[in-house]
C-alpha cells in the first residue's frame, strides 16, 4: 500500500451507483466496457461486452464477478487462449486489492468460494504473488469469429471510490471488424430480427 501510495478506501459496501449517464457512457465505447468494484464485481456493462463475452444479465449477482468467471466459468476460461498466464496475473492484481480491503466480507467470501472451487486458484493464492503488471493486448477466442485481440485499459471511477472503468479497445482492424460482427449479431438478437 505504501509503495503505490494508495491507502485503503474509506467507503461502505454498496455505495456503487450506476446512473443512466454512466450507462450511456459505457454504450459509447465500440469495444467491451464495464464498471467493477475493487472486488471485481461487475456493476454495469455495455452491449459490446454482452456481444463479445456473453451477457451477464442472466447470472446471479454473485456470479457477475470477473475473478469468479475467470476460474469458475468453463465458457469464459475456454475463450482465453493463454488462460494460465492471464489467470495468474489477475490473481496477483486482485491480491493487491484484497490486502487493502481484507476486512470487507465480499472479498473474504469470494476468496473462500474460489478456494473451494478451483485448485489453480488455491495454489496461486497460496503463492501470495502481488503485482501490478502492465495492461496490454489480450487475446480471446470467440465462437463464430475466431481470435480477437483487445487492449485493456483500466481507470479509477471518480464518482464511486473503489470502482474501476475497464475498457477493451480492438488492437487491430481485424479485431475491430470481428467485434462489430458480434455487436451486429447481438443487436439483431435483442430486437428479434435475427
Amino acid at each position: 500500500m505504501l509503495a503505490h501510495g494508495r491507502p485503503p478506501t474509506n467507503r461502505s459496501p454498496g455505495d456503487e451507483t450506476v446512473t443512466p449517464a454512466a450507462q450511456a457512457m459505457l454504450e459509447s465505447f465500440k469495444g467491451p466496457a464495464y464498471l467493477a468494484t475493487a472486488c471485481l464485481d461487475v456493476i454495469a456493462w455495455n452491449s459490446a461486452l454482452a456481444a463479445v463475452f456473453g451477457d451477464l444479465t442472466p447470472l446471479p449477482e454473485g456470479a457477475r464477478n470477473m475473478l469468479w468467471l475467470m476460474f469458475a466459468s468453463p465458457e469464459h476460461r475456454a475463450a482465453i487462449p493463454d488462460w494460465d498466464e492471464a489467470a495468474r496475473a489477475m490473481v496477483a492484481r486482485f491480491r493487491r486489492e484484497f490486502d487493502r480491503n481484507r476486512d470487507d466480507g465480499r472479498f473474504l467470501a469470494l476468496v473462500e468460494n474460489l478456494r473451494a472451487t478451483s485448485a489453480e486458484f488455491r495454489a496461486w493464492w497460496g503463492a501470495q504473488d502481488v503485482s501490478l503488471r502492465p495492461e496490454g493486448p489480450k487475446r480471446f477466442s470467440v465462437a463464430g469469429v475466431g481470435e480477437i485481440v483487445l487492449d485493456q485499459h483500466t481507470f479509477l471511477w471518480e464518482p464511486s471510490p473503489g470502482v474501476r472503468l475497464v475498457v477493451y479497445s480492438p488492437a487491430n482492424d481485424d479485431s475491430a471488424g470481428r467485434v462489430q460482427v458480434l455487436c451486429d449479431r447481438w443487436q439483431r438478437r435483442k430486437t428479434g430480427t435475427a
